[in-house]
């Protein structure tokens, strides 16, 4: 009988009916937690597929593991992936695009709106008995404000889109976004310098690459209004942790809102606790649709390697594709 291929999942989180589309497939799912062990390590060195969420996926890994096919990304962002490596092994390299932008959009709101308005303090105090206090009352209007915008892919272009309904001037800065994709966001095109000092609000939606790394330091948060707030739903290691707690620190800017962190959880409780800095769990992406939808399209790509096939949201151009290989 012919072995079937081993699929391994390592991830947080999966749904049968994604396990499901894989054994119909003819293969072998195994299910692990999102943990980076020797359990991890001696698995996926014998499969044929990898899903995996953030455990990192090492030049080391994909060379001691002679028959992967594939590593699908569950998610959009793939900077835990040596893709260089990758190719260069013949191993095709995916990820989930567009399945999470609207979640993601949203929540951008959702950090927008409850930094301005204070809405998990206000939570909290009556939690205790309490009632709305002076500085509940400085809260502003976001009709009429400037929104800053650095990457506008799917979600940077949905971010674009709500901030026209709620009333915002949308700025947007993306040097690899054709001028019509600005006019379909409602979003001037502006260079990035010019983004971060007009902005009220400035958000990012950028991958993580060398040239997005530590893109917001220093210098960046100078160039703000001092009552602009910084909204992070995309990289940790897009913003500079300590230069921001500075500035915050300093009043060169009104605060933060941030979904990432450099390392997740963060360890260094200075960013966590900080009274001018709103922080969520690295939550934006996970509503149960979003969730599901990347389920499925991480499954379809492994399926598609599996029988030979190129995946429709390759990442690399691997060298001698093993997927083209017939067992």
């Amino acid at each position: 009988m012919k072995e079937k291929r081993k699929v391994v999942i390592a991830t947080a989180s999966w749904h049968p009916d994604e396990v499901k589309m894989l054994e119909d497939a003819g293969a072998a799912v195994k299910i692990l937690p999102d943990r980076e062990d020797e359990v991890y390590r001696s698995e996926v060195i014998s499969s044929d597929a990898l899903i995996v969420g953030l455990l990192p996926v090492t030049r080391r890994l994909l060379e001691g593991s002679p028959r992967l096919r594939i590593v699908a990304r569950h998610g959009v962002g793939y900077d835990n992936v040596d893709l260089k490596a990758a190719a260069e092994l013949g191993i095709v390299v995916t990820n989930t695009p567009g399945v999470n932008s609207d979640a993601v959009a949203e929540f951008t709101y959702g950090l927008l709106l409850a930094f301005l308005r204070q809405i998990p303090h206000s939570w909290e105090l009556m939690r205790g008995g309490g009632w709305r206090t002076p500085g509940n009352l400085e809260a502003v209007d976001i009709r009429g404000k400037v929104l800053g915008i650095i990457g506008l892919g799917r979600i940077g272009s949905r971010v674009s889109r709500i901030g026209n309904a709620f009333g915002l001037k949308v700025l947007a800065c993306d040097p690899y976004i054709p001028e019509q994709d600005f006019k379909n966001a409602g979003a001037e095109r502006v260079s990035k310098e010019e983004a971060i000092r007009r902005a009220d609000y400035l958000t990012l939606h950028t991958p993580l690459s060398e040239e997005t790394r530590g893109m917001i330091g220093a210098k960046e948060l100078a160039l703000m209004k001092k009552s602009a707030l910084l909204i992070n739903t995309s990289r940790g290691e897009v913003v500079d942790e300590k230069a921001l707690i500075e500035a915050v620190d300093r009043g060169q800017i009104a605060g933060a809102a941030l979904d990432v962190f450099k390392e997740e959880p963060p360890r260094d409780r200075a960013i966590a606790t900080h009274p001018k800095i709103l922080v969520t769990a690295h939550l934006a992406g996970l509503t149960k649709e979003a969730m599901y939808r990347t389920f499925i399209a991480a499954g379809t790509q492994v399926v598609h390697a599996l029988k030979g096939e190129r995946p429709p949201y390759a990442l690399n151009e691997p060298v001698n594709p093993r997927y083209l290989k017939k067992d």
